[in-house]
């Protein structure tokens, strides 16, 4: 049996206010075309199919044409939601997407045989995929557990509710069968991208699950929500397949793949890494303020996405940077100067003493450039809103 593994799709990701949906759905087709031509038996899709829980109307036919591509193909798939995808508007095409191969396991069930999903191949083989969606930890550690308690103990009561559902699925297993599993989580080791850690992404302080808990019938385990591919666990194997393109310039120079899985049942899954080529290359170039010129204008053809970072004095006046870095370079999106580079290094100290709404402005200043008037007032005003209901 041939199973090809990917994630992290976020389709609809906005870079500085760049639209990268249309890379996104490139990368897609590529997928696509190498489900046909590695004669993949099954697709699984383990999470993040897209940004926000409110995706346009590109992202889905983005990812929708890739189903539909699936499909005329022959190659079924199974799909779990992420941290980033609306559960409930998932699951509310769930009907539909199985007229075309795609089972969806969006939300946890009260019932976790019902995450136990089954395949027939064209081979004959039967593939039984336990799938387990993005569990909020909220959801799992009440609010009433987190008075009083520490850090360590809130993440011990997530490992535990995690630890449930894991069991569970791991005994929906069937000897004969092919059997994998499927999580939309982070497990201890993992190493994150650039992009997680520009999002104050910590692993040391996050939620995550131990490699001992998965369970040990599991033939391969397919792990989305770090960006970076990597192999996080070897009894069971466990692998993030990571982004489908180079998300932001914290991806910056990280080859993208998917990952092809040969196994048969009751024998060891052998994984291949497929590489991508879909996607506009991401990077960050550091440059004194009086080499500007020369350092651009050795860029030549380079075609991809820029982040230019200007190294200069504390306090110096820099007026029509930005259009000059433009002028040299006009596929930049970004241009910072070196301090506020060193504040990102600090995430603690350059949030403290900022108001929420501040924050938010960061926030958005970062990923899709200056906060609009309106919208800085809706935030203001929901914030507000929240603080009364509070008292």
């Amino acid at each position: 049996m041939r199973v090809l593994h990917t994630a992290d799709f976020h389709a609809g990701r906005s870079l500085r206010g760049f639209d990268r949906t249309p890379e996104v759905h490139e990368a897609l087709i590529e997928i696509a075309g190498l489900a046909r031509s590695e004669r993949a038996d099954v697709v699984l899709v383990s999470g993040d199919l897209f940004d926000t829980g409110n995706p346009s109307a590109d992202a889905e036919h983005a990812v929708f044409d890739f189903f539909l591509r699936l499909r005329d193909a022959g190659v079924p798939s199974v799909v779990i939601a992420g941290n980033h995808d609306s559960a409930a508007r998932l699951n509310s095409v769930t009907g539909l997407l199985g007229w075309v191969g795609v089972q969806v396991v969006a939300q946890p069930s009260a019932n976790p045989a019902e995450m136990v999903r089954t395949v027939q191949t064209r081979g004959g083989e039967s593939l039984v995929v336990g799938a387990l969606p993005h569990l909020s930890e909220r959801r799992l550690v009440k609010a009433a557990d987190l008075l009083g308690g520490d850090t360590g103990a809130w993440r011990q009561k997530y490992r535990e509710g995690m630890g449930f559902f894991l069991r569970r699925l791991g005994e929906g297993f069937r000897p004969g069968s092919v059997n994998m599993l499927m999580a939309h989580a982070t497990l201890d080791g993992a190493v994150p991208s650039g992009s997680e850690r520009t999002l104050q992404f910590d692993l040391t302080n996050s939620y995550t699950l131990s490699g001992l808990q998965l369970p040990a019938g599991a033939q391969y385990v397919a792990l989305g929500h770090i960006h970076k591919p990597q192999q996080v666990g070897e009894a069971p194997p466990a692998y993030y397949s990571g982004s489908v393109i180079q998300l932001d310039f914290g991806e910056g120079g990280e080859k993208k793949q998917v990952n092809l899985v040969e196994v048969e049942a009751g024998r060891p899954a052998r994984v291949h890494a497929l590489p991508l080529a879909s996607g506009r290359e991401l990077r960050t170039i550091r440059v004194d303020l009086a080499q500007v010129e020369h350092r651009l204008g050795t860029l030549g053809s380079f075609t991809g996405l820029l982040k230019v970072v200007v190294r200069a004095p504390a306090g110096t006046a820099l007026p029509g940077l930005k259009d000059r870095v433009l002028k040299l370079a006009p596929t930049t999106l970004a241009v910072d100067l070196d301090a506020a580079q060193d504040d990102l290094m600090t995430p603690d100290l350059k949030r403290e003493g900022l108001s929420l709404l501040e924050l938010y402005e960061r926030y958005h200043r970062e990923k899709r450039g200056e906060l609009p008037s309106d919208l800085r007032a809706a935030f203001r005003e929901a914030d507000e809103a929240a603080l009364l209901e509070e008292a």
